[in-house]
């Protein structure tokens, strides 16, 4: 009896360190390999949807590197471009993660009962990175979304978990048997598969006992497009990506951004001033980073004020949670963080929602060639604005929406 006593006592003794080791914040980042913007602005992919439904969102992330995965996935983990983490194809050969770690790892110099783990199905990603911060790392077949999916459920069910990557490498793989083009039936076949998991895995993040406690920030995101059958190139199919956040106090919004220019282009550098206002691929680690290490005690902890970590990504964190301090976000004013479009890209009718705050509202659509093509003034509404444009033809159009003196512009693409 006295053996069991002690024994009990260990055990409640383990099960109250870790549940003190565990944190609120927690991130989950969903990697989906070779998903073109266009793509996925056209799939069927209603989980996915309907996370950007109530979520900070971009479909004009612009890939600043090399569009080959192994770099490109090495940016998003580490929040540095290639010429510092060194990784230039998918041998990872001439890597410096000894300088330039995973975010996990980051965030362990800060919080260092930090619990990560990541579940892949491309080998590389596991075997040929070191100094990643995880605790667990699981390897599946590749392409067998199913055991990916059920990897990470059981990841999930861990009351410890602080920090989570998944990865889903079909959608690439099949763009390089048969094409990256959201013509291509057999692609977006595997991007509607893939969602189909994520909606799994995301019934189990939320099933977790301690889910209404915890803050969870769900990132995802693609490394590349595609051009042909291949990628790697500097085609603007092949670096127009995008990426998703949710999560509690997370506001709805759609930033839109011009091309920064590239790393990996001496016809089209990096732009400072436009990099600043655009959503780029390193600054998915930074953001995570910031969720991770947010301390409301210490306003100041955010990573890239860590000067020894040399980031060259920035966090959009404050840009996307209603708590943020005031005058901290990026780009926008608070009526543009306001508004939500949903479809986009839209067979016709597109629908803004936005508080409108009694103010009467106005719209001006624009062709690609500037020229006005509709307009409607001193319209009153309360939260919904349909704006139909299925008597034009297909392409890009902007709509510019002005309210109370306040304006701002969407790109929206028309696609009977």
């Amino acid at each position: 009896m006295k053996k069991l006593t002690i024994a009990t006592l260990v055990l409640l003794a383990a099960i109250t360190n870790m549940a003190l080791a565990s944190q609120k914040r927690k991130v989950l980042i969903i990697g989906i390999d070779g998903v073109r913007s266009d793509a996925l602005q056209t799939a069927n992919t209603p989980n996915i949807d309907a996370l950007i439904a109530t979520g900070f969102y971009t479909y004009d992330s612009w890939h600043c590197g090399i569009t080959v995965s192994g770099p490109s996935w090495s940016t998003i983990f580490t929040g540095v471009w290639f010429p510092k983490h060194g990784v230039t194809d998918n041998s990872y050969a001439g890597s410096h993660f000894d300088a330039y770690p995973y975010y996990a790892k980051r965030v362990k110099e800060v919080k260092p009962s930090l619990y990560a783990t990541q579940v892949v199905d491309w080998a590389p990603m596991s075997t040929k990175v070191t100094n990643d911060g995880y605790d667990a790392k699981i390897v599946r077949t590749e392409n067998d979304c199913a055991a990916v999916a059920a990897a990470a459920q059981t990841q999930l069910l861990n009351p410890n978990l602080d920090a989570f990557t998944l990865y889903f490498a079909k959608v690439d793989n099949i763009g390089h048997s048969s094409g990256f083009s959201p013509s291509n039936p057999a692609y977006m076949a595997a991007i509607h598969e893939v969602d189909s998991f994520i909606g799994r895995v995301m019934t189990t993040l939320k099933s977790r006992p301690t889910y209404a406690s915890e803050d969870w920030l769900v990132l995802i995101t693609t490394d590349h497009g595609g051009n042909g059958t291949s990628h790697g190139g500097n085609s603007n199919v092949e670096r127009n990506i995008w990426w998703i956040a949710s999560g509690k106090d997370v506001i709805s919004r759609q930033v839109m951004a011009s091309d920064p220019g590239s790393y990996n282009m001496s016809s089209n550098p990096v732009d400072p001033a436009k990099l600043a206002l655009a959503p780029v691929q390193a600054d998915i680690a930074v953001t995570a980073m910031h969720h991770l290490m947010y301390d409301e005690s210490d306003l100041s902890l955010r990573p890239e004020n860590k000067a020894a970590w040399n980031l060259d990504g920035k966090s959009w964190l404050d840009s996307m949670k209603r708590s943020s301090p005031p005058g901290t976000a990026i780009g926008e004013t608070s009526f543009e963080q306001g508004v939500k479009i949903y479809p986009n890209p839209s067979t016709g009718l597109f629908t803004f929602w936005f508080d409108a705050q009694n103010q009467s509202v106005a719209y001006l659509v624009f062709d690609e060639a500037g020229r006005l093509i509709k307009s409607e003034h001193n319209l009153n509404i309360d939260s919904k604005l349909n704006i139909d444009l299925s008597e034009q033809a297909n392409g890009r159009y902007f709509i510019q929406l002005r309210c109370g003196g306040q304006v701002m512009t969407r790109k929206v693409i028309l696609n009977k």
